[in-house]
Protein backbone atom coordinates (compact mmCIF):
# COMPACT_ATOMS: atom_id res chain seq x y z
CA UNK A 1 0.00 0.00 0.00
CA UNK A 2 0.88 3.69 -0.57
CA UNK A 3 1.59 5.74 2.62
CA UNK A 4 -1.26 8.20 2.95
CA UNK A 5 1.43 11.29 2.26
CA UNK A 6 2.32 9.77 -1.27
CA UNK A 7 -0.93 9.00 -2.30
CA UNK A 8 -1.74 12.86 -1.35
CA UNK A 9 1.36 13.86 -3.41
CA UNK A 10 0.49 11.86 -6.64
CA UNK A 11 -3.03 12.48 -6.26
CA UNK A 12 -2.05 16.87 -6.69
CA UNK A 13 0.17 15.97 -9.42
CA UNK A 14 -2.18 14.26 -11.55
CA UNK A 15 -4.85 16.84 -10.31
CA UNK A 16 -2.56 19.67 -11.31
CA UNK A 17 -1.14 18.55 -14.73
CA UNK A 18 -5.27 17.82 -15.72
CA UNK A 19 -5.57 21.28 -15.12
CA UNK A 20 -2.63 22.10 -16.99
CA UNK A 21 -3.47 19.89 -19.90
CA UNK A 22 -6.98 21.00 -20.14
CA UNK A 23 -6.32 24.58 -20.38
CA UNK A 24 -3.89 24.18 -22.93
CA UNK A 25 -6.35 21.81 -25.20
CA UNK A 26 -9.28 24.62 -24.24
CA UNK A 27 -6.42 27.03 -25.71
CA UNK A 28 -5.78 24.89 -28.44
CA UNK A 29 -9.35 25.13 -29.50
CA UNK A 30 -9.30 28.89 -29.62
CA UNK A 31 -10.74 29.89 -26.76
CA UNK A 32 -9.17 32.62 -24.94
CA UNK A 33 -6.77 31.86 -21.61
CA UNK A 34 -9.18 33.10 -19.15
CA UNK A 35 -11.97 31.40 -21.13
CA UNK A 36 -10.11 27.69 -20.95
CA UNK A 37 -9.54 28.43 -17.13
CA UNK A 38 -12.73 29.40 -16.21
CA UNK A 39 -14.32 26.27 -18.12
CA UNK A 40 -11.80 23.67 -16.58
CA UNK A 41 -12.70 25.17 -13.09
CA UNK A 42 -16.37 24.41 -13.66
CA UNK A 43 -15.87 21.28 -15.27
CA UNK A 44 -13.59 20.15 -12.90
CA UNK A 45 -15.50 20.91 -9.81
CA UNK A 46 -18.74 20.18 -11.15
CA UNK A 47 -20.25 23.95 -11.03
CA UNK A 48 -22.50 22.70 -13.64
CA UNK A 49 -22.90 26.51 -14.36
CA UNK A 50 -22.67 25.90 -18.28
CA UNK A 51 -20.01 26.45 -21.28
CA UNK A 52 -18.45 29.50 -21.62
CA UNK A 53 -19.13 28.39 -25.49
CA UNK A 54 -21.33 26.10 -27.23
CA UNK A 55 -18.79 22.63 -27.19
CA UNK A 56 -20.09 21.39 -30.33
CA UNK A 57 -17.67 19.51 -31.84
CA UNK A 58 -17.70 15.53 -31.28
CA UNK A 59 -13.76 15.49 -30.66
CA UNK A 60 -14.28 19.08 -28.03
CA UNK A 61 -17.17 16.74 -26.57
CA UNK A 62 -14.70 13.69 -25.65
CA UNK A 63 -12.03 16.40 -24.50
CA UNK A 64 -14.51 17.50 -21.89
CA UNK A 65 -15.97 13.98 -20.94
CA UNK A 66 -12.22 13.16 -20.31
CA UNK A 67 -11.29 16.16 -17.95
CA UNK A 68 -14.56 15.19 -16.22
CA UNK A 69 -13.00 12.15 -15.47
CA UNK A 70 -9.42 12.82 -14.74
CA UNK A 71 -10.62 16.01 -12.48
CA UNK A 72 -12.95 14.01 -10.72
CA UNK A 73 -10.63 10.66 -10.29
CA UNK A 74 -7.61 12.42 -9.16
CA UNK A 75 -9.88 15.20 -6.68
CA UNK A 76 -11.61 11.43 -4.85
CA UNK A 77 -7.69 9.63 -5.20
CA UNK A 78 -6.10 12.64 -3.32
CA UNK A 79 -8.91 12.70 -1.04
CA UNK A 80 -8.85 9.13 -0.33
CA UNK A 81 -5.08 10.16 0.67
CA UNK A 82 -6.20 12.49 3.45
CA UNK A 83 -8.81 10.04 4.67
CA UNK A 84 -6.62 6.99 4.81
Amino acid sequence: MNSPIKRILIGLVFFVSTQVIAVIGYVLAGWSLLEAIYMVVITIFGVGYGEVRPVTTPSLRIFTILVIIAGTSSAVYTVGGFVQ
